[in-house]
């Protein structure tokens, strides 16, 4: 798999130019990420007696009480000429609930009409590289307004865990998605004055090196920034959308999931 990642990344870093050779920034960039998951999660179960695994109705992930936005912690560092560059992007995500809902189905070692909740935790790794093709500038109010644009892409790493249980702990079922995604990438900027709006939106049909992630995903991040005047010092409140799909086993149990990622971003930016 490290030799797969390494041969998939070579074209992505081999294309960059003076983005990173001529006197590079660095720019660091904890935040908090107050984010959702959403969407339908099936998984087969077990009849016993030496019958087949059987295949059950997809459940909301709402029925384990996964509704709400919950805080969690980010931190991003970029290496470039400020816009366009090298990227590296950590997420850990750690959602527990107090509410639980009823299983419509089975679901794994859960039996339909369960009183149910989960937890869900991952660590997110995004490496990715994207080399400035435009830029133009027009005026507003006797000041520049400028655009740039970029195009790239990015490597993501993604293990999830879904641990779901019944109320009373009596019945647990746990599931592992793990897996590489490459995306093609572009990034837009419009900045005026000390106010810039990023634009980030990254795109992977089907193309995988291997784990449980597949078909069509997609990663849109957006993010409003105002630099302190003659201050390397950057405030930013971004929103950030996220959809991907994966399919597994966990042990004799297969799972189907489609889900979403969504969510707010807030924290600061120091440049070196």
């Amino acid at each position: 798999m490290r030799a797969s990642v390494l041969v998939a990344l070579c074209p992505l870093l081999g294309s960059c130019t003076a983005t990173l050779l001529y006197e590079p920034r660095i720019l660091v960039s904890p935040y908090l990420a107050m984010n959702q998951v959403r969407g339908r999660v099936s998984a087969q179960s077990s009849p016993g007696g030496g019958a087949p695994v059987q295949n059950n109705t997809a459940q909301s992930m709402r029925t384990f009480g996964q509704d709400r936005h919950d805080d969690d912690v980010g931190v991003r560092a970029d290496i470039g000429d400020g816009f366009g560059g090298l990227r590296f992007d950590y997420y850990r995500m750690d959602m527990f609930t107090s509410r639980a809902g009823i299983l419509t189905d089975d679901w794994g070692a859960l039996l339909q009409g369960d009183l149910v909740r989960m937890r869900v935790e991952m660590d997110e790794f995004r490496l990715g590289y994207v080399e400035p093709l435009l830029e133009t500038k027009v005026t507003f109010r006797e000041q520049p307004v400028s655009f740039q644009g970029a195009a790239g892409g990015v490597l993501a790493h993604r293990n999830m865990q879904l641990r779901a249980q019944t109320d009373d702990g009596v019945r647990r079922q746990s599931f592992e998605v793990d897996g590489d995604v490459i995306y093609a990438a572009v990034r837009g900027r419009a900045s005026w004055q000390n106010i810039a709006l990023d634009l980030d939106y990254a795109i992977s049909p089907d193309f995988t090196l291997g784990g449980d992630f597949g078909s069509m995903q997609q990663d849109i991040e957006v993010r409003a920034s105002y630099t302190l005047p003659m201050r390397d010092v950057t405030f930013f409140l971004g929103y950030r959308y996220s959809e991907f799909e994966a399919k597994g086993n966990g042990g004799d149990l297969g799972y189907d999931a489609n889900l979403k990622l969504d969510g707010y971003q807030l924290g600061v930016t120091v440049s070196f």
